[in-house]
């Protein structure tokens, strides 16, 4: 029985142990798995005393949300690379895969880490509060009442499971047969990871596209966004490959992975600066149509997180999610340093983790309307307010819309950082533990010595 939990929840492989050429090993030293699980759990339970000690439940409940997103988008992240690699027959990064497979299959596991968000629906949610979709109830919404056949705790729950079913399924297959290629190489292996691969991106994207739907944007659910998807596949792409990166780096630091040479992490770097520019471009679009169009029940959910404190927030991104990386990551040289880029993989997943923090956390208190939005007003929306656990402690006031928005002022996240560190730690340490099982390195592939020949034009 733990046998079978343990190929279902953490390793679908059976150990290969002595079998894989020791130059291909993760080191025994255990601290590669057990530093980052130790701290993932010291930090996780550290974030979230002191979530509860300031802010109560709903704080710690966001504190999570955001940080369990961080790490399924990495997981999904890492997915879409490796099927992206598969379909196009890539043969430059075959050295590095191995990576993203130890990180793309924690489906699983992840969905377990996904049960306390499951448990605190009603904090996080304000759609589930049962009152909104009575029309005898003062409470009642008509906006959230309309979309009850899609934002309703059954469907919400099916939903989660098709998510996590898709994913993992996708990620057994990949994991498997590339693992299986290493002791027995066998060219129907790489079909078939083509053809899983072809069939997984659809899949995946639509998936990830309503995953991001339902756990990120619909804690505001007055508000919606088709572009909303991929602003969070962009993100979390952008993430697993900074993550995939710096693995990389260190194991080579750790004198492992040394078939991962300088050409190889530069074409990383240049993944890495592509999808800077692409998650910006998504950004300023979804932003740039709201924009124009100044729909008072779709700008609300920016006007919260361009005024106030937030704003100091949202400008940071651009700063430093956008200007700062695309400036140091012109330059060759700098992707062929592995110090600089090393730096850089790490402030881009601090910046992730901003980023969901921006979108998420100001949802914790929902907005109210004055005069002049009476179509908002007939729904319910400056009734919602009364939900929250606790009582707003910023208002931010529009005067020349008319509009009082009231949110959680942005404060030093340090409990909210705290569990994401601890999530992440526990994530990366599961990986890393993964990787102990196993080659760090596809070996097997039939396109390994292609990938070894690699060299930048």
């Amino acid at each position: 029985m733990a046998n079978a939990l343990t190929r279902v929840f953490f390793d679908p492989v059976a150990l290969e142990g002595d079998r894989v050429p020791s130059r291909f090993r993760l080191s025994s030293d255990s601290r590669w798995w057990a530093v980052p699980l130790g701290a993932g759990v010291a930090l996780l339970a550290l974030g979230v005393i002191l979530a509860l000690a300031d802010g109560g439940v709903p704080r710690a409940l966001f504190s999570y949300l955001i940080g369990w997103s961080f790490c399924v988008s990495i997981a999904i992240g890492a997915l879409f690379f490796v099927m992206i690699q598969h379909l196009t027959k890539a043969r430059w990064s075959v050295t590095i895969r191995r990576i993203p497979e130890a990180l793309m299959v924690s489906f699983p596991i992840l969905a377990l880490a996904g049960i306390p968000v499951l448990l605190g629906m009603h904090d996080l949610y304000h759609w589930t509060h049962a009152e909104l979709f009575d029309p005898a109830s003062p409470q009642y919404d008509s906006i959230v009442a309309g979309k009850e056949p899609y934002l309703n705790v059954p469907f919400f729950l099916i939903r989660y499971v098709a998510y996590f079913v898709i994913f993992s399924v996708l990620g057994y297959k990949l994991y498997s047969y590339s693992v299986q290629n290493d002791a027995t190489p066998d060219v129907e292996n790489t079909k078939k990871l083509r053809w899983w691969s072809g069939l997984g991106i659809p899949l995946a994207a639509i998936a990830t596209s309503f995953f991001s739907f339902d756990m990120i944007m619909s804690t505001d659910p007055h508000w919606f966004s088709t572009m909303f998807g991929v602003y969070f596949f962009a993100g979390g792409w952008l993430g697993a490959l900074c993550l995939v990166t710096f693995l990389a780096l260190l194991l080579k630091k750790g004198k492992m992975l040394d078939v991962v040479t300088v050409e190889h992490t530069q074409d990383m770097g240049k993944f890495m600066f592509a999808f800077v520019v692409f998650w910006t471009y998504v950004a300023f679009s979804q932003y740039m149509l709201y924009w124009y169009a100044n729909l008072p029940e779709e700008i609300v959910w920016f006007t919260k997180r361009f005024e106030g404190s937030w704003e100091i927030v949202a400008w940071s991104l651009l700063i430093f999610n956008f200007i700062l990386p695309f400036v140091l990551l012109i330059p060759r040289a700098s992707k062929r340093i592995a110090p600089i880029l090393a730096t850089m993989a790490v402030w881009l997943l601090v910046m992730h983790w901003v980023d969901l923090w921006w979108m998420t956390m100001p949802s914790m208190y929902v907005s109210s309307y004055e005069t002049g939005y009476a179509a908002l007003q007939a729904g319910g929306g400056d009734l919602l307010a009364s939900l929250q656990a606790a009582p707003p402690p910023e208002a931010i006031n529009d005067a020349a819309s008319g509009m009082a928005i009231n949110v959680v002022a942005p404060h030093l996240p340090i409990a909210e950082m705290a569990v994401w560190l601890g999530l992440f730690g526990l994530f990366v340490g599961m990986a890393m533990l993964r990787l102990g099982r196993h080659a760090i390195t596809p070996y097997g592939d039939p396109y390994f010595a292609d990938s070894l020949r690699f060299e930048n034009v």
